[in-house]
C-alpha cells in the first residue's frame, strides 16, 4: 500500500508541475458554467478532490471523461496519439492480520487515466449548454460596499475577476 501511495503521488505532483512549467496554474478557478465541472460520462458521477483540479487544467470545453476501456464499451476508442489524464482513486479496506485475526481498515490510493470525450471518436455524449448562474448577493457584502464614502462600480461581465483602479471597478465573472 505504502508503495503505491508514493507513485501515486509522484504522479500527481509531477503532472502539475508539467502544467506549471507550460504556465497553467491548475488551481485556477475556472469562471464559467458550473456545468463545466468534470463528470465521469458513464456514471453521471462529478470527480472530486484533486482530480477536479487535473481535469479542469487539462482545458476541454466538454466535462466529460471516460477510460479507455469505457471507450470501447461504448463503441469507440481513443484518438491516435492522445494522452490521457491521471485520475484518483482511493478507498478504505479491511486488512486482516493473520497472527492474531484482528481487522484492522487500511487506506488504499490508485490511479487510472481518463481521456475527455473530445479525445475520442465515435462516442456518444450529452452536449453541455452553458447555463447561467442566478446572482445571490451576500448581504454583508453588500452592507460592506453600500457604507464606503466612494464605493466602486460592481459589473458581472467578462472573464475573470479583477479590480480596475482607473475608474473604480470592480469586474466580476458572469
Amino acid at each position: 500500500v505504502g508503495g503505491a501511495m508514493v507513485s501515486v503521488y509522484q504522479i500527481i505532483t509531477d503532472r502539475i508541475i508539467e502544467l506549471l512549467e507550460k504556465g497553467t496554474i491548475p488551481w485556477h478557478r475556472p469562471w464559467g458554467s458550473p456545468d463545466k465541472h468534470p463528470k465521469n460520462l458513464v456514471s453521471g458521477r462529478e470527480y472530486r478532490g484533486i482530480n477536479v483540479v487535473m481535469l479542469s487544467a487539462a482545458g476541454y470545453q466538454s466535462p466529460w471523461w471516460l477510460s479507455y476501456r469505457q471507450a470501447r464499451e461504448r463503441g469507440g476508442h481513443v484518438k491516435k496519439g492522445e494522452q490521457g489524464s491521471p485520475c484518483v482513486y482511493w478507498n478504505w479496506y479491511n486488512r486482516t492480520n493473520e497472527d492474531t485475526g484482528q481487522v484492522k481498515k487500511a487506506p488504499f490510493l490508485r490511479y487510472y487515466t481518463v481521456f475527455n470525450v473530445l479525445q475520442c471518436e465515435a462516442v456518444d455524449y450529452p452536449a453541455t449548454m452553458p447555463t447561467p448562474s442566478e446572482f445571490r448577493p451576500i448581504a454583508e457584502c453588500e452592507r460592506v460596499v453600500s457604507g464606503m464614502p466612494r464605493p466602486p462600480r460592481i459589473k458581472h461581465d467578462g472573464e475573470r475577476a479583477l479590480y480596475d483602479p482607473g475608474c473604480a471597478t470592480l469586474r466580476m465573472p458572469s
